[in-house]
């Protein structure tokens, strides 16, 4: 495991050491994680971090040319509009998150389809729900993940989708 010291690595594969996790779980009391071999926390920590740096869309740009890992950015703030530099601690405490997600069996990209196979669908009616303009109140969605966004707020552009689609649907 290589892990990004904010100077661009053209070879990082992640943004937390396993020490910088085992320091991060122990202080919050997750003995789990203690129990697991070196092996499989790294395995952990790189899964989490190649999901983290694929599925948000970061602002800012890279700052180096060739860097393996989104991070270090230029021309990003925290959601206080601080600068940042380097890699911020509450991505690596994402990771972290993250990570023991995948140690406890947790698949980061869902693949699964837990309403099964659709054979054959009747739609009747359709109902389509607008969120308003930035201005007033927002709609928005929840995850399985929300501890992961909360720490990452204001690094990443959130979800163009903001509407909600009701509907009857009959399945035969």
């Amino acid at each position: 495991m290589i892990v990004e010291d904010g100077t661009g690595l053209t070879d990082a594969n992640s943004y937390a050491s396993v020490e910088f996790a085992d320091d991060y779980f122990s202080a919050r009391g997750v003995s789990e994680w203690a129990d697991l071999e070196t092996e499989v926390k790294e395995q952990s920590l790189i899964k989490a971090t190649d999901f983290i740096d694929n599925v948000y869309q970061w602002y800012g740009k890279k700052e180096f040319d060739g860097q393996a890992l989104r991070f270090p950015r230029v021309s990003i703030r925290d959601y206080e509009g601080a600068e940042i530099k380097g890699i911020p601690l509450c991505l690596k405490q994402a990771v972290c998150d993250a990570a023991a997600l995948v140690s406890s069996g947790t698949e980061l990209f869902q693949t699964k389809n837990e309403n099964g196979d659709v054979v054959s669908e009747n739609i009747t009616s359709l109902s389509f729900t607008y969120a308003k303009d930035e201005s007033s109140e927002k709609t928005t969605s929840t995850t399985l993940y929300d501890t992961i966004n909360t720490k990452l707020r204001g690094l990443f552009r959130e979800s163009s989708s903001k509407r909600v689609i009701s509907g009857k649907v009959e399945r035969v």
